[in-house]
């Protein structure tokens, strides 16, 4: 279940970045050899935070299956997962615990992005 839901963040996190519009002029973030650039850790939580805000309608500081399908589509596909105290919400403590799990993981298997 572990690797399930490290996979399941990644492709959460990632995929809006291969979906978001962008004006035509700016620039793609290349690194020296003209490759995309991986993001690091810590604009990946900025960016999951950010869409987390944007999935809480209500403000209330966690999210319901219903919320988190409007913008974080896997995180609704693997609610249940990520919701470790089964009370129908996940929280922002529960998503970067999720998160820093998924970190620990990829940093133990020497995935990390620098």
């Amino acid at each position: 279940m572990s690797k399930t839901l490290v996979c399941i963040l990644g492709l959460a996190l990632t995929s809006p970045v291969f979906a978001a519009n962008t004006p035509e002029s700016a620039p793609a973030q290349m690194d020296t050899i003209g490759k995309p650039r991986a993001m690091n850790p810590a604009a990946m939580h900025e960016m999951m935070m950010q869409r987390f805000n944007q999935a809480d309608a209500d403000k209330s500081g966690s999210l319901t299956k219903a919320e988190a399908e409007t913008t974080m589509p896997m995180l609704a596909q693997h609610f249940d997962e990520i919701d470790t105290n089964h009370d129908g919400q996940v929280s922002r403590a529960e998503l970067q615990a999720a998160f820093s799990e998924r970190m620990q993981q990829q940093k133990a298997a020497g995935n990390t992005a620098k």
